[in-house]
């Protein structure tokens, strides 16, 4: 029987000691962004002289307008926003510029798949909030889909992609990207008493691995000198008219309570809810999608956050 157990654990030393090499590895990579959008944005637009960045997901990089809040409030503007992106991969962004202990705005859009454990469709998941997880917790989050949990690891060994550069009308636009077109009508996703086919939504677990590392980065946000600006993005109303009594409409108002109670020991981080505060100005025509306004709505939203912030912009703090 000794030998037996000898030759297996002899069998399996190999597997054991790349096993420990690969979790050696990711650990030291855990503050790595692993993203070429954001670095290209970052590089092209933060200069010296850019008082307010704005961050954050789609939601950010199609609402809010660059141009417009440099002449609504006089500060140099540049959006660093991406589609997907979360608020780990934006913290390490700005880390590895050295751009914490600044006095700028940051503004940023957070949605709720940023901290679903369920939302693990290709694209949802950023390859730094992976890293900050446990092993455990991966396992966890990628049970029901551990092919994807390997193409992360292999992705991750290979290193982090180059920056690309910046062009076309993100270029010309300080980052922001515009999108026309207007809201198809009506709504027809799919929603069950407790799931939807809508990525965002699937599978909803608000309190585990990807809101444990949200909260982390929250954190040490709070202890930057920055001036954040953390927002909850408006959604059509025929989307709210749609969800009104189900499981996404609870979920997205707990999500803004989640939020509030995690900020409040941070007096550099404010919280604007526009979810659960919708603006009668944002009207269906104002969207591209059920989430994303278009370019005229995005013109609109931008005025409508300046008007709650605009003061705290040219004041240069938090009023």
């Amino acid at each position: 029987m000794k030998t037996i157990v000898l030759k297996v654990a002899i069998l399996l030393a190999p597997f054991g000691l790349a096993a420990v090499a690969m979790g050696a590895h990711l650990e030291a990579l855990r503050d790595g962004v692993f993203n070429q959008e954001i670095e290209s944005k970052f590089q092209t637009f933060v200069l010296p002289d850019t008082d307010v960045v704005i961050g954050g997901d789609s939601r950010g990089e199609r609402q809010v307008v660059p141009s417009i809040i440099e002449s609504r409030t006089g500060r140099k503007t540049s959006n660093i926003a991406t589609a997907a992106g979360d608020l780990i991969t934006l913290y390490n962004s700005l880390k590895r510029h050295g751009a914490l202990q600044t006095d700028r705005a940051l503004i940023v859009s957070t949605s709720i798949f940023q901290v679903n454990d369920g939302a693990i469709t290709p694209g949802y998941i950023s390859t730094a909030c992976a890293l900050n997880m446990t092993w455990p917790e991966r396992i966890n989050v990628y049970r029901s889909a551990l092919p994807s949990l390997w193409r992360f690891l292999v992705k991750t060994q290979a290193g982090e992609e180059r920056p690309i550069p910046m062009s076309g009308t993100r270029l010309q636009e300080n980052g922001f990207f515009g999108v026309e077109g207007t809201l198809p009508l009506p709504v027809t996703i799919l929603i069950s008493p407790q799931n939807t086919r809508h990525p965002w939504y699937q599978n909803l677990s608000l309190h585990g691995a990807r809101w444990r590392v949200f909260e982390e980065a929250l954190g040490r946000f709070g202890k930057s000198t920055l001036r954040i600006y953390l927002y909850l993005p408006p959604v059509s109303p025929a989307w709210r008219a749609y969800t009104a009594g189900t499981f996404i409409d609870k979920a997205e108002r707990e999500f803004g309570t989640m939020l509030q109670a995690a900020t409040r020991s941070h007096s550099n981080i404010r919280i604007l809810d526009f979810y659960s505060e919708p603006d009668p100005r944002l009207g269906n025509d104002m969207y591209q999608d059920i989430q994303h306004v278009n370019r005229a709505g995005a013109a609109q939203f931008t005025e409508i956050l300046i008007e709650r912030i605009g003061n705290d912009l040219r004041a240069g703090r938090i009023q």
